[in-house]
């Protein structure tokens, strides 16, 4: 019985952290505002789905198309984001951000590294969340772990892209 009520209580605590991941970060609104619009795909995948090898514990992506509000929203949440982080990567064309990717530093709750990717192209913008026990000299090698997970939904594969 005791060990019901343990697991019971972990499994609880898990889904708290989870659920509050991004609650500190001002990206959060973006994801709030735009990921339950028409014409938006939000994708939250949690250690279940990722436990394949890979040691990010949270990936959330959000992919909407492109406008001069949503840029300049997303441009300035990340801003105060990093402000204690670091821009890892981060690629211009014509004087407009293209590309970044930036770390945000350790959650205080989850004890985990954090991270922001953006991209900017053909009209649409992707933008993701991370967590993992990674530093961020490795992210790339766990961005590429990702690229082989298949996710099956509905008898249908799909790709993580």
């Amino acid at each position: 019985m005791k060990y019901k009520i343990l697991i019971l209580l972990c499994m609880t605590q898990m889904i708290a952290l989870g659920a509050f991941a991004q609650n500190h970060l001002k990206i959060k609104t973006v994801f709030d505002e735009y990921g339950k619009q028409d014409g938006s795909v939000l994708v939250q995948l949690s250690t279940d789905i990722l436990s394949q090898g890979s040691k990010i514990t949270l990936y959330k992506s959000l992919i909407m198309d492109e406008s001069d509000r949503k840029n300049q929203q997303i441009r300035q949440a990340i801003e105060v984001d990093i402000q204690n982080g670091t821009k890892i990567s981060e690629l211009k064309k014509d004087g407009k951000v293209e590309s970044g990717m930036y770390y945000l530093g350790i959650n205080k709750s989850s004890g985990t590294n954090e991270y922001i990717l953006y991209k900017n192209k053909s009209r649409k913008i992707t933008l993701v969340y991370l967590q993992g026990d990674f530093p961020p000299q490795q992210l790339e090698y766990e961005l590429q772990k990702l690229k082989d997970l298949f996710i099956y939904v509905n008898n249908k594969r799909l790709k993580l892209q």
